[in-house]
């Protein structure tokens, strides 16, 4: 069962042991020298164990020794008291010193192990007790007591903190730390070879990338080019449509006449050769269905000449987009080598289409210039 220093009960029992250390010198108890010698010395740690100051610093310290049942100060030491309180006698007295000095060694032993040493207001006289103590309890039915302050506490003390949870924790801890710089080094060496994928991958995108752009520009080219396939097959749906009607609107013109003359040729057989003078009027509205299919016939003809230029312009807008690529990226070096074939083209490719032939752009008569402009993109 362990006990405290700073309990009322320890520091009431190490009081009634000084008490008894100050009879030393009465010569009514007629103490051997070695007694005196022991009790002088006991006397002597006063200044350590100050029973009249706060002593929860020593619990801390000592904290082997005082939770051993064998080495319990307050229960050893009441009980010789109280033997000696009974008798009197100079053994009980010898036995309440002796084994007090010898408890108080193992403590102080116990406190300079953990601690390194003692403080110098108090050193001097714990040395000269510890000397004292130690070589004159030797030797007695005590020496025990003083053997385990010297050789086996230490050990003892060392063995609890080795099998103790804290050391426990201690080695797991360790053991973590091993698995787990295990696992750090793969995981670094993972890292390693994810970063030489990485760079492998990424000159791989950076490739990819390149291509792409490439790929963009000339799908670019490909969409115009497919744009004006799609208008080109428009404009040639209404030309078929309006060379049907230009055929239809010029076939009633060719047949108006000769509907015309089958009429007075009826009517000269009919009338016996005297064609009646009311039956030239029919003549008028011939006539004037002739000039109205006179007018829709150049109507056609111009719807159909207008979408033939359409077309033309188209079809060369398709033969430009085919050889013309990284319009983005060369625009600036064609500016330069060849500026007014480059402008020529850029006239064409965004220019609206027109209706007639007279309004079609004048770049359309420049093809020299493009000329150039192509043999700018052979070099």
């Amino acid at each position: 069962m362990q006990f405290k220093f700073e309990s009322a009960e320890f520091k009431n029992t190490f009081a009634q042991v000084l008490e008894l250390t100050n009879k030393r010198e009465d010569p009514k108890l007629e103490l051997p020298e070695q007694v005196v010698k022991i009790a002088s010395a006991f006397h002597s740690v006063e200044c350590f164990f100050r029973i009249e100051t706060d002593l929860s610093l020593l619990d801390e310290h000592i904290n082997y020794s005082r939770t051993q049942d064998r080495f319990n100060f307050i229960n050893f030491i009441k009980e010789k008291l109280d033997n000696y309180q009974e008798t009197k006698s100079l053994n009980d007295y010898i036995a309440v010193v002796f084994q007090s000095s010898a408890l108080i060694y193992i403590y102080l032993r116990e406190y300079e192990f953990n601690v390194g040493g003692f403080n110098n207001n108090s050193a001097f006289e714990v040395g000269d007790f510890l000397v004292t103590i130690g070589l004159e309890l030797k030797n007695s039915e005590y020496w025990r007591l003083i053997d385990f302050g010297d050789r086996d506490l230490p050990f003892n003390i060392l063995k609890k903190i080795f099998y103790s949870n804290d050391i426990r924790n201690l080695n797991e801890l360790i053991s973590f730390k091993n698995d787990l710089t295990d696992q750090l080094k793969e995981m670094d060496s993972k890292i390693q070879q994810y970063e030489v994928a990485f760079e492998q991958k990424k000159e791989t995108i950076i490739e990819l990338e390149q291509k792409l752009d490439k790929y963009k520009i000339t799908y670019d080219f490909v969409l115009l080019n497919k744009g004006f396939q799609q208008l080109y097959e428009q404009k040639r749906e209404e030309l078929e449509k309006v060379k049907d009607t230009y055929s239809i609107v010029a076939a009633t013109m060719f047949f108006i006449p000769f509907i015309e003359f089958a009429f007075l040729v009826f009517g000269f057989f009919y009338f016996n050769g005297n064609i009646p003078s009311a039956m030239w009027l029919i003549l008028i509205p011939f006539l004037t269905l002739i000039l109205i299919t006179l007018y829709l016939v150049k109507i056609s003809l111009q719807d159909k000449r207008s979408i033939q230029s359409q077309m033309m312009q188209l079809e060369l807008r398709i033969a430009l987009c085919q050889f013309i690529h990284n319009y983005a990226d060369d625009s600036e070096k064609l500016h330069k080598k060849n500026s007014a074939g480059f402008e020529k083209f850029e006239n064409i490719i965004f220019s609206p289409l027109v209706s007639s032939d007279d309004k079609i752009p004048t770049t359309f008569y420049g093809m020299e210039q493009l000329a150039k402009l192509v043999s700018e993109f052979r070099k």
